[in-house]
């Protein structure tokens, strides 16, 4: 049981680490869309990065808050149905619904995988001292790598399906004694 525990405390760690790390990406996507609002309309002089690197950055942010905003139970859920009944009850409907849940986020962990693997194999056309790099570009001038923020896809659905293991381990422990798990 204490291994199971140690497992639990660990995949919690992750993801309140990563939730963390967020506010920094965040931070710093503010800093850029601020920069180009006044480099644009006080100087008259737009980049072409900040844009997208403002959408890559809130990609990341997106799908990176799944595992995070799970451990605090913060995702969308019918409350007409949940909240008024006891905590047992309610570990029975979410034991229930966790089918559903896990459905989608192994279903978006699998494609996500898919989705980062065939652009991490493509030949996007990124050298390095001559060396043809492999992997998806961008086709602006700037040409950042998709790839790396394509792998974040997968990544934050599995440490979505490893929160969601926690709650169903949570839950089921509720169910069947009666009694929180500590």
């Amino acid at each position: 049981m204490k291994g199971l525990k140690n497992y639990m405390h660990g995949v919690e760690k992750v993801n309140i680490f990563l939730g963390k790390v967020m506010v920094y990406v965040l931070l710093l996507t503010i800093f850029i869309i601020s920069f180009e609002v006044i480099v644009r309309y006080v100087f008259g002089r737009p980049t072409n990065w900040a844009h997208e690197s403002m959408t890559l950055l809130l990609a990341i942010l997106y799908v990176a808050l799944g595992g995070y905003c799970h451990y605090y139970r913060a995702h969308v859920r019918v409350d007409v149905f949940w909240v008024s009944r006891t905590e047992r009850t309610r570990a029975v409907l979410d034991v229930i619904t966790s089918v559903f849940f896990f459905l989608y986020a192994i279903t978006f962990t699998y494609t996500s995988w898919m989705f980062y693997w065939s652009s991490q194999t493509m030949m996007g056309g990124g050298t390095i001292f001559g060396i043809e790099l492999p992997g998806e570009m961008s086709m602006t001038d700037w040409r950042p790598p998709f790839y790396c923020v394509k792998f974040m896809m997968p990544l934050a659905g599995l440490l979505l399906v490893l929160q969601g293991v926690n709650w169903f381990i949570r839950d089921l422990h509720m169910v069947i004694t009666g009694r929180k798990m500590s």
